[in-house]
């Protein structure tokens, strides 16, 4: 596959900068007694332990979706620099995955045979793609950019890929125009679903009913009663 057939790169994401972000030290000072170990999808992989959950099911996800995660070219936690510099690389806080490093090497030329809705995949989980590297693209490399306070947020939407309702992005609020779509019918089934009542008409209209009722379904689970369809909602709608 060529570069052109995969998301765009994203802007405005600060890559390697794990200890601003509230990771603690990497190499040479690794922190070896954080990584848990992740076993799915045919492979153990080493990462911290904050995102074991979210690695394993995104790897789960990636066997589900058709791609077949390989052993012996699959790794995540190495206390190392990154290759020909003394910076520290994300997998010494085990932060970064290594997918079927054989068919997606780092090299000038790109070349990958990653499936490109795996990649949007990781990346809504919050996991930077080094095929978006601009001079040796690493289409082997998936490493998680955020903090640790965005995991869950991101666990939630890895986890509607193994539902087979993936989290579009698109987050409804009823204080924003065009609040109507294919996705607001969705969640007005699916309330109806976990129980709404009254039981929602599926026209696909954001209105004050279906806030209510998304309302009341938020106090039921245990999430922020904001009225707002965001990741976690969906997630637990989904389920």
């Amino acid at each position: 596959m060529k570069l052109s057939d995969y998301p765009a790169r994203p802007n405005g994401i600060e890559r390697n900068r794990a200890e601003a972000h509230g990771w603690g030290p990497g190499w040479p000072r690794c922190q070896k007694t954080k990584m848990a170990a992740v076993t799915k999808a045919g492979v153990t992989v080493y990462v911290h332990k904050e995102i074991a959950a979210l690695v394993a099911t995104l790897l789960e996800a990636t066997e589900r979706q058709g791609y077949d995660v390989k052993p012996g070219q699959t790794w995540g936690f190495a206390c190392r620099a990154i290759r020909g510099t003394d910076k520290p690389s994300n997998h010494s806080w085990g932060l970064a995955v290594d997918i079927n490093s054989l068919t997606n090497p780092m090299s000038t030329t790109f070349a990958s045979d990653i499936p490109p809705a795996i990649v949007a995949m990781w990346w809504a989980a919050g996991c930077f793609w080094g095929g978006w590297a601009t001079k040796r693209p690493d289409t082997m490399h998936f490493e998680y950019v955020y903090r640790p306070s965005d995991v869950d947020r991101h666990l939630a939407i890895a986890r509607t890929y193994l539902t087979g309702h993936p989290w579009t992005g698109r987050i409804i609020r009823l204080a924003q125009p065009r609040m109507r779509g294919a996705d607001v019918a969705w969640v007005q089934n699916r309330l109806n679903a976990k129980g709404a009542s009254p039981r929602l008409v599926e026209d696909g209209v954001f209105g004050p009913k279906t806030e209510q009722a998304l309302r009341a379904f938020q106090q039921k689970v245990g999430l922020a009663v904001d009225g707002v369809y965001g990741p976690l909602t969906h997630a637990a709608l989904a389920s």
